[in-house]
C-alpha cells in the first residue's frame, strides 16, 4: 500500500445488553455510547478482514521514524477512563487477543480512587458523573499490554482554556495530570488525546513539550472519514469516532475507504 490509511477508531463507552444505559441510548441520546454485541460484531469484522491490531507508538514512529508498521494497521482508543472500559472492554479484547490505549481524565481517577465520584462536562454525554476505573484498574490495562494516553486533568477544552487562562491553563492541565501518572504508573504518558478536539496553534506547540502526538477528534453528519496516514503530522493524529449513531454499513464503509 504506497499511502497507507490507518484507521485509529475512539470508544467511549460499551455497554453490557441489559445495561440500562445503553437500552435507554437512542440515536439522539447515544453519543458515545455502543453495545456489547455490536462492538463484538466489529471486532469480527476487523479480524475476518485481515485488519492487524498496532499501538499507538507503533503508529506514531511509523510517521515519525519510517519504523515498522504492519499492512492493515488499525489502533483502537477508549477515551475517559470510564469503568466499562476495565469491566466490558479489556475482557473481550483480550479474548481477541488485542490491546488499546487508554485515554483517562485524571480527576475522574483520583476520585475512583478515593471512592468518590465526580461530574465531567463531555461533548459526547454532556455533564455526566458515572464511574471511572481507579489507578489499581488503569495499572492492570498496563500489565495487559495495553498504552495509557493523557486527556488533561479535569476533561477541560483546551482551546477555551487557552482563551481564558493563557498558556499557564493548559500546561497546569499537563502538569497536573503527568505527576499523577508518574506517582501511581511510574511515568508520564507519551501520547495526547484533545477533550472533545478542543485545540488551537498554540495548544500544539505547548503540549508537543510534553508529548509525542496529539490526537484530533470530531464528529461530522453525515458521516465522513478521514483517516492517519503520511502525510500526517504526529501533533494532530487522525481518528474515527464510534458509536451506536454509526451503522454497521458506515463502518464497513470506513474499512472499505482506508484500504483504497
Amino acid at each position: 500500500m504506497t499511502n497507507q490509511r490507518v484507521p485509529i477508531l475512539v470508544y467511549h463507552h460499551v455497554y453490557p445488553e441489559d445495561s440500562s444505559d445503553l437500552q435507554e441510548a437512542t440515536f439522539e441520546t447515544g453519543a458515545g455510547i455502543i453495545g456489547e454485541a455490536e462492538f463484538r460484531r466489529q471486532l469480527n469484522y476487523i479480524v475476518d478482514n485481515g485488519w492487524n491490531f498496532a499501538s499507538t507508538t507503533q503508529v506514531v514512529d511509523w510517521l515519525c521514524d519510517n519504523a515498522f508498521l504492519p499492512e492493515k494497521a488499525i489502533v483502537l482508543h477508549f477515551d475517559n477512563g470510564w469503568l466499562d472500559t476495565f469491566d466490558v472492554v479489556l475482557p473481550i479484547l483480550h479474548e481477541f487477543g488485542a490491546a488499546a490505549t487508554c485515554f483517562p481524565i485524571t480527576d475522574g481517577v483520583e476520585a475512583a480512587s478515593a471512592a468518590c465520584s465526580v461530574a465531567v462536562r463531555t461533548l459526547t454525554e454532556g455533564i455526566v458523573e458515572k464511574p471511572f476505573m481507579n489507578w489499581d484498574q488503569i495499572r492492570s490495562l498496563l500489565d495487559n499490554g495495553w498504552e495509557i494516553g493523557a486527556h488533561t486533568a479535569t476533561h477541560c477544552k483546551i482551546a477555551d482554556q487557552h482563551q481564558e487562562q493563557g498558556d499557564e491553563g493548559v500546561l497546569r492541565e499537563a502538569e497536573i495530570a503527568n505527576s499523577l501518572y508518574a506517582k501511581h504508573l511510574g511515568a508520564a504518558p507519551v501520547h495526547f488525546a484533545y477533550p472533545s478536539g478542543s485545540r488551537n496553534a498554540r495548544s500544539d506547540e505547548l503540549l508537543g513539550r510534553y508529548y509525542n502526538s496529539l490526537r484530533l477528534w470530531y464528529f461530522n453528519w453525515p458521516i465522513q472519514w478521514s483517516f492517519t496516514d503520511r502525510s500526517t503530522s504526529p501533533l494532530a493524529v487522525d481518528c474515527q469516532n464510534i458509536d451506536l449513531r454509526v451503522p454497521f454499513a458506515d463502518f464497513q464503509r470506513l474499512f472499505d475507504e482506508a484500504a483504497q
